[in-house]
């Protein structure tokens, strides 16, 4: 009796663009230039992380290029945002949502396709639909929107890493991730998860152990460009102290806030819930399962212990994570509580994305958390990465209104928060006169 092969470890399919995604990479565009005219027009002056960035990047285009000690990050949102100096900054991100957009369609193209046969031939079709709606869901992420019609660096990591994932040459691919690091740090993670990815993706049992070798040396050399940028941040790590953060290291400390993880679990099926509603019973049912059960415990017990408030957390309250944190998990037997839920969204995501190897998503996840567990600071918007990178990488519901109702829903609450944002103001006692507002 023949004996079925083990499934070799394969990288998703080679993402191709389509010139119609810069269609739809324009239509962002445009409706992003016309909230950040309106976020002029509400907020014409540096808004909190604003301050440093902007004024950071105007000292750049006054040929100054002193370091404020304060900004956590490296200057690559600075460099590219110069020729917008002088209070077009933000608009920066209006022209990178156009670039954006298409980097999505392709990076979802990894992973949907229909193979059918046309005159003998096989041929793949992609499913126009489906990338362009999912692609708008992604592109509609609140926190992502709300974070880019003011001048932050979330919209040009984001952006870097997804064509840097969505890219087969290494040396281009190396190029983005080099501009993504450059922008956030932490993104050294992904480079180097997407470099791990292509070398196992050339690993085939069936083949003979040398040839393997073979393989994995020949891949290792085409590598090179990720090998610069692994020696690169080591170096960057040895000339700051081995430390993470260029400014402001005091208040960056990390920690083993494991908690982090599965706020983004949940931050992400939360995001998904339409996905959700079909097999919604199934994940219920499964959650009394013996294995589910021990599970639950041991997140309960992780985040009862390794979950962290933060001086910038409880003295803001113009984050919601401020009203979130107060009110719900700052109560340590209330986040214990939640590891049902937390154990719900892992098997959500998980079971979404059955075209993904397990190895793959065993990188996910080890990725995810060495990105999110050091970071001491309650922060939804260090969830973006990962939930995009899910996100297109999901097998949807056969149902298109489930998808339309998901991007209704998306619309909805960033509208809701963009509102708050510019007619939701108030004061605080001791700077009278000064406009806050709320945001994530």
């Amino acid at each position: 009796m023949a004996t079925s092969k083990p499934p070799r470890i394969c990288l998703p399919h080679a993402g191709i663009s389509r010139k119609t995604d810069f269609l739809l990479g324009a239509f962002f565009s445009s409706i992003h230039v016309l909230l950040t005219t309106i976020v002029y027009h509400y907020v014409p002056d540096p808004y909190m992380d604003e301050f440093f960035h902007i004024s950071q990047t105007r000292l750049y285009c006054a040929g100054n290029y002193t370091w404020n000690p304060l900004i956590t990050t490296p200057p690559a949102l600075y460099i590219l945002s110069m020729p917008l100096c002088g209070g077009y900054e933000r608009y920066a991100n209006s022209i990178l949502l156009f670039f954006a957009i298409p980097a999505f369609c392709r990076f979802r193209r990894m992973f949907v396709r229909v193979s059918i046969i046309i005159k003998n031939e096989l041929k793949c079709l992609y499913l126009k639909e489906d990338v362009w709606l999912t692609v708008s869901i992604v592109g509609s992420l609140p926190i992502l929107m709300a974070s880019s019609v003011i001048f932050y660096t979330d919209l040009l990591s984001l952006t870097t890493v997804i064509w840097g994932f969505s890219i087969g040459n290494p040396v281009v691919s190396a190029a983005f991730f080099l501009v993504a690091i450059l922008t956030r740090q932490t993104n050294i993670v992904w480079a180097a998860i997407y470099a791990f990815s292509v070398l196992a993706s050339k690993i085939d049992v069936s083949k003979p152990k040398f040839e393997n070798l073979k393989r994995l040396i020949f891949t290792a050399f085409s590598l090179w460009p990720f090998v610069g940028l692994a020696a690169g941040f080591l170096v960057f790590l040895y000339l700051n102290n081995f430390q993470i953060v260029l400014g402001d290291a005091k208040a960056h400390e990390p920690k083993f806030h494991v908690a982090q993880f599965f706020y983004m679990i949940l931050f992400c099926a939360a995001h998904t819930w339409t996905q959700i509603l079909p097999n919604l019973l199934s994940h219920l049912s499964h959650l009394t399962d013996m294995k589910a059960l021990c599970l639950q415990a041991v997140i309960a017990v992780l985040v009862y212990q390794f979950s962290y408030d933060h001086p910038y957390l409880l003295a803001d309250n113009r984050h919601f994570t401020f009203y979130i944190w107060r009110r719900f998990l700052s109560n340590p037997v209330m986040r214990a509580t939640l590891a049902p839920l937390y154990t719900f969204s892992a098997r959500f995501m998980s079971l979404s994305t059955p075209n993904v190897h397990v190895f793959h998503k065993f990188l996910f996840v080890f990725a995810s958390l060495l990105v999110l567990v050091p970071a001491h600071l309650f922060e939804m918007r260090y969830y973006i990465v990962p939930y995009v990178i899910w996100r297109l990488a999901t097998v949807n519901n056969r149902r298109k209104s489930l998808l339309a109702l998901e991007l209704v829903s998306q619309v909805t609450l960033f509208s809701v928060v963009f509102c708050l944002f510019l007619f939701k103001t108030f004061e605080w006692p001791n700077e009278p006169g000064v406009k806050q507002r709320f945001m994530f």
